[in-house]
């Protein structure tokens, strides 16, 4: 049984705070722990609610760990679960460069949710390079990581809850609607670039990218085997990254991510073409294609790094004189020209492995306009034909 008391205490200096102290008998041996408070009011919450603790079992043994010495041991641990090194490798570049600088020195237990409202207030307003505000995205990024750490110290015992639930941090939903407008072309932009890099090395594998929607990741890892050319489709099994300069090969991140897509007969006709320039120029060079039996890879045969596509979609965008947008928008783009052809929200959520078709409707909900005019006619012409056949009956009678 705990047991315990609240008391003043003066510094030489005449500053004062209060107490609160508890004493326990633990293993045949007493332990006590003692918290600091500006006043007494907080200082007897505190004795109350650790007696409480101890009472139901739920008692967090004191501990002098600093934030910023939890994170490798936590990361070790997500390791051990099997989180995605690319998973790893975020939370670890988000706590490094925002959190840690910050708040890495405060004891886990003594964090509070005051603390993250003060650090999100600084990271909006001043946290970028140079003293620019952070986008409220990025910030939100920095409250998931720190939540999701806090969340697995409450769970190991380490602090007694997860300040971070408390903490007033900017919502995904609201970053999302303050952030940068998605840029994309149009039908006419799209075509003028495929026609201009006909020719080009990298021609199919642009093509793939803006007729499928397929993500950089997953074009990068795209194999031979997960193409059926004469059916005319695809399967994504695999997605590539780099995490540290090494290439990492493993399934999508979700279930829906893994999915098979249909390919239209042009797209169909260049990979076809794609595949046939590849053998001849193995078998030119004498070169053999490695294992991995990638559809899109280097001169030698070697998968292609995921940046460098980005590097060469820029060059050819700008010789083709189309607006510059990023890789990324291929994706956006052909999700936005389904919909504007009026393909069901659905499918096209299916096509793009969204989690779910309300968040694509979240995305490019903006791009359906017509939709709303279709509907309010739509729900018009019904009232209308009912207003008539009422009409018609009323004339029958």
């Amino acid at each position: 049984m705990a047991s315990g008391t609240v008391y003043r205490r003066e510094t030489p200096s005449g500053a004062s705070s209060w107490v609160a102290h508890a004493t326990w008998q633990e293993g045949g041996k007493r332990r006590q722990a003692k918290r600091s408070f500006r006043t007494k009011k907080e200082a007897q919450a505190a004795l109350t609610e650790l007696l409480a603790a101890h009472q139901t079992g739920t008692f967090v043994a004191p501990s002098r760990m600093v934030l910023r010495d939890f994170v490798e041991p936590w990361l070790d641990g997500l390791a051990n679960q099997g989180r995605k090194p690319t998973t790893l490798q975020g939370y670890h570049k988000t706590l490094n460069a925002y959190v840690l600088p910050r708040l890495g020195g405060v004891a886990l237990q003594e964090l509070r949710a005051s603390d993250l409202d003060a650090m999100y207030a600084e990271l909006l307003r001043s946290g970028g390079r140079g003293g620019r505000p952070l986008s409220m995205t990025t910030v939100h990024h920095a409250h998931a990581a720190i939540n999701k750490l806090l969340h697995d110290a409450e769970r190991k015992g380490l602090v007694t809850r997860n300040v971070a639930k408390l903490a007033d941090a900017p919502s995904l939903t609201t970053a999302r609607a303050r952030g940068p407008e998605m840029t994309v072309w149009t039908p006419a932009e799209l075509s003028t670039f495929l026609d201009s890099i006909e020719g080009n090395r990298n021609d199919a594998l642009f093509r793939v990218m803006a007729m499928t929607g397929l993500r950089r990741g997953e074009v990068v890892g795209l194999r031979w085997s997960d193409v059926q050319l004469d059916r005319h489709r695809l399967t994504v099994n695999q997605a590539a990254t780099v995490v540290d300069g090494l290439e990492l090969v493993d399934v999508p991140k979700t279930r829906r991510s893994r999915r098979v897509i249909d390919l239209d007969g042009a797209t169909t006709a260049m990979l076809s073409r794609h595949r046939a320039r590849q053998r001849e120029m193995f078998l030119r060079l004498g070169v053999t294609a490695s294992a991995s039996d990638r559809v899109f890879t280097n001169e030698i045969g070697d998968p292609i790094r995921p940046h460098s596509i980005g590097q060469a979609f820029g060059r050819l965008a700008t010789t083709a004189g189309v607006p510059k947008i990023r890789l990324h928008d291929l994706r956006h783009t052909h999700a936005s020209h389904l919909l504007m052809a009026g393909i069901n929200v659905k499918v096209v959520s299916e096509r793009l492995g969204h989690a779910s078709v309300s968040f694509t409707l979240d995305t490019y909900a903006h791009v359906m306009p017509g939709q709303q005019a279709e509907a309010a006619a739509a729900a018009a012409a019904l009232i209308t034909q009912r207003g008539t056949m009422s009409e018609r009956r009323g004339g029958e009678l």
